[in-house]
């Protein structure tokens, strides 16, 4: 079993829910009181967001590899950045890192190959909808991905930053989403990914007929299947 390096706080939200995964289907296999052993660097999230808003993205680089440097000095053997925006730095860490790092674009691509998906729609923050590191990500794995309109990517931002990051689900946002949703759906997706770790609060089964695939828990069972040294849904 690896030690596991996490970085998060992106937002707390999010972070409790993958430590709740990591943690709930670890002892459930091993049973007992067996828990895994994690190193988490919690990170200031307006310090990131204010960086996101001047996409800089070097500024965010250099956060992310610090947060890096600090989990190979504390023991992890591997880390997973714990939010989608970050990853459009991924680029830029990926050849000086300490750690190997398990991306969300990893696991969901995997995910999406094994269930043969094809065109997928991509929810997520502006810059996870809009600066293409996803859309890069599944267009090598053969995958068309196809995001809402400008108004609709502008509305869903503001709702991710202002009320789900701060643990709130407003009754008018989910029904904005259910016709965003409607939408897509019209446009021939197969599948709707929540490239937002708290969209899974927002959107539900119940809003769409679609499969949705909720990055923070593949992302989260692809860290823990990666450190039982298991490969990766789908990967061959």
């Amino acid at each position: 079993m690896k030690h596991i390096g996490l970085i998060g706080g992106l937002s707390p939200e999010s972070t409790v829910h993958y430590y709740q995964i990591l943690c709930r289907e670890y002892n459930r296999e091993l049973g007992g009181l067996n828990f895994p052993e994690i190193t988490l660097e919690s990170l200031n999230l307006q310090q990131l967001v204010t960086l996101f808003e001047k996409n800089d993205w070097d500024g965010v680089a250099a956060i992310l590899s610090a947060a890096l440097n600090r989990l190979k000095q504390a023991g992890a053997e591997f880390a997973a950045i714990l939010a989608n925006t970050p990853h459009n730095a991924y680029e830029r860490i990926r050849g000086t890192s300490p750690l190997e790092i398990l991306t969300i674009m990893d696991a969901t691509s995997a995910a999406l190959r094994a269930d043969g998906r094809r065109k997928v729609a991509l929810l997520g923050t502006k810059p996870t909808m809009e600066f293409g590191f996803f859309q890069k990500h599944f267009a090598a794995a053969g995958i068309e991905t196809l995001v809402p309109e400008a108004g609709e990517r502008r509305e869903l931002d503001r709702v991710i930053w202002e009320e789900l990051s701060h643990g709130k689900v407003e009754a008018s946002s989910r029904d904005a989403a259910r016709r965003m949703l409607a939408e897509l759906e019209r446009q021939g997706i197969e599948a709707v990914i929540l490239g937002c770790t708290e969209l899974a609060m927002l959107i539900e089964t119940s809003d769409t007929p679609l499969p949705l695939y909720d990055t923070t828990r593949i992302h989260a069972e692809a860290i823990l299947e990666f450190a039982l040294g298991r490969k990766l849904k789908g990967r061959k």
